[in-house]
């Protein structure tokens, strides 16, 4: 740019900022807390970030030079990377969200459930060392070959009965420090391997919880109501197990969740139980033909289970399945305003014999907050004109502040499809123009289709 684009007038009401003290910042990073007045204040001044005539990088008696092209466009990431921040800091609240439930864990712990003590600590390490437990659950993405789904699945649900009725009621009255050794041993036996590579902090969590239980005296209940979801919970698992373990975790837990006589504790206990690395050590077990696993599997237990339909879409990368003219925004995710519609196809049921329960689930991030509705996501059916006809609608409406992670789902039952060839559609908001943030930028759609019961 030549010097006197550069050149630009002082007047009265401009606020100019230094080029060289953004670009060689005075101040250490810091963390902030403001309200939300302030949050809309500050997007909006961000702005006048935008042009150039705000910054200085030189000082001449009656006029200033505004900054070149490589400070510019150094500038212009800050600004960028600013705007986003202001959006709210996704992976900061979720590492202070991890160690508030931490905390209230352990506090709960210390006061509710007397098997924890600091003798816990020196035998996770001890575990940790030797290979029985890792740091996390690696198994999200493993997948099960079709002729072993059924025997797995059975397997799963095995292991969460044995649980309950074999190793937790007998050393109810332990400690932790009794119980994560018993629950060592215990897996040991079912998958017939020492090494078993068993999520420590999931385990813990397993652990305590089930404690929480047996203080709470609801065990027998929680055993009845596995026992009467048995089918449901094997049939689950074997058709999640058809993509991944994540999908197999997914399906199950909307059969727990919907158990009406769970707890909150129960749901969170049934959870850890039907997980990824639960699913690994049973495919463990029936790799190994371990005597626990060939005494609990049962020829053709899932020929009964009827199909069920599931399937998840998760972004970035964008546009990854969703075709159409949606723009990707800064957060790598497809989105949406009045003027943008984009369609995931492709999608088939295996029949269409019986009516159908389906259970829409969408989250996003929103320039809008709390009560905004700010899209659709439709599941339709394709009738033999080639029409398209919605079969269920997620209504898309914000939760929370603007900037922050919205989730919405809607479940609706008995539900009959005409034809078996559906589609997602997503739509934003008619006379929502808002471009950059947007008013919807999706993060992952799920969709679930099962015959009704």
């Amino acid at each position: 740019m030549a010097e006197a684009w550069r050149r630009k007038t002082y007047y009265k009401t401009r606020v100019l900022v230094e080029t060289e003290r953004v670009l060689n910042p005075q101040h250490q990073d810091a963390l902030l807390c403001i309200s939300g007045a302030q949050l809309e204040m500050l997007r909006n001044l961000t702005q006048y970030l935008r042009r150039r005539s705000t910054f200085v990088s030189e000082y001449h008696e009656g006029y200033y030079f505004a900054p070149d092209e490589p400070d510019w466009d150094a500038l212009q990431a800050i600004v960028a990377d600013l705007e986003e921040t202001l959006m709210g800091c996704e992976e900061l609240m979720t590492v202070f969200q991890d160690m508030l439930a931490a905390m209230q864990c352990v506090c709960n712990k210390q006061t509710s459930v007397p098997g924890l003590s600091p003798g816990t600590s020196p035998i996770v390490d001890e575990f940790l060392d030797d290979g029985s437990m890792v740091p996390g659950d690696t198994h999200a993405g493993d997948t099960v070959a079709d002729g072993d789904r059924c025997e797995i699945a059975q397997l799963v649900f095995w292991q969460s009965w044995g649980w309950l009725t074999e190793w937790i009621q007998p050393l109810q009255t332990n400690t932790a420090e009794i119980l994560i050794p018993a629950a060592i041993g215990a897996i040991a036996v079912m998958v017939g391997a020492p090494i078993l590579a068993v999520p420590a902090a999931l385990l813990l969590v397993f652990v305590w919880r089930l404690l929480e239980v047996w203080v709470d005296g609801s065990l027998q209940d929680v055993q009845n109501e596995l026992w009467a979801h048995k089918d449901e919970l094997i049939c689950a698992v074997w058709t999640g197990l058809a993509t991944d373990a994540r999908t197999a975790e997914t399906a199950a837990q909307e059969v727990i969740t919907n158990i009406q006589g769970f707890s909150a504790i129960d749901i969170i206990v049934f959870r850890a139980m039907y997980a990824p690395w639960t699913f690994a050590l049973a495919a463990r077990a029936h790799a190994n033909a371990s005597d626990w696993a060939l005494a609990n599997v049962t020829p053709g237990a899932c020929d009964d289970c009827e199909w069920w339909y599931q399937v998840e879409w998760t972004w970035p990368p964008c546009p990854g399945d969703l075709v159409g003219d949606q723009p990707c925004s800064d957060y790598g995710r497809p989105s949406f305003n009045e003027d943008y519609t984009g369609v995931i196809a492709g999608l088939t049921l295996p029949d269409i014999l019986t009516n159908v329960d389906i259970h829409i689930a969408c989250e996003y991030k929103s320039f809008f907050g709390f009560g905004w509705t700010v899209g659709y996501v439709t599941l339709e059916y394709q009738d033999v004109g080639l029409a398209w006809h919605a079969l269920k609608t997620l209504t898309c409406t914000t939760t929370g502040l603007a900037g922050l992670e919205n989730e919405n789902d809607d479940l609706e039952l008995d539900i009959a499809v005409p034809r078996n060839v559906l589609r997602v559609k997503v739509v934003g908001q008619p006379a929502q123009g808002q471009e950059d943030p947007w008013p919807m930028m999706v993060r992952w759609i799920r969709v679930i289709v099962k015959p009704t019961a």
